[in-house]
């Protein structure tokens, strides 16, 4: 499950909104994301910030900029549902 963040400020780095981002999460669902989901340019200024918090983080295309998907990926629970 991902939790939407979107910040147009552009004075702010995207480390900064990644890491309110992160915050939001945990509070919301009690624990801590593991990977972002960043629009290219967002995902190139984080790979470049060596401040940036220590996450995963995907460049995707269809990510607007500013915006940043983070969470937990599904994917990898979705085996054990089908065995049980």
């Amino acid at each position: 499950m991902y939790l939407g963040w979107y910040d147009p400020d552009k004075k702010k780095p995207a480390r900064r909104k990644l890491a309110e981002a992160m915050e939001r999460y945990a509070e919301k669902f009690g624990a801590a994301p593991e990977t972002c989901l960043a629009s290219p340019a967002d995902a190139a200024e984080l790979a470049a910030d060596a401040k940036a918090p220590d996450l995963a983080v995907r460049s995707v295309a269809y990510i607007p900029r500013w915006t940043f998907y983070v969470g937990i990926e599904e994917e990898a629970a979705a085996p054990a549902l089908i065995a049980a």
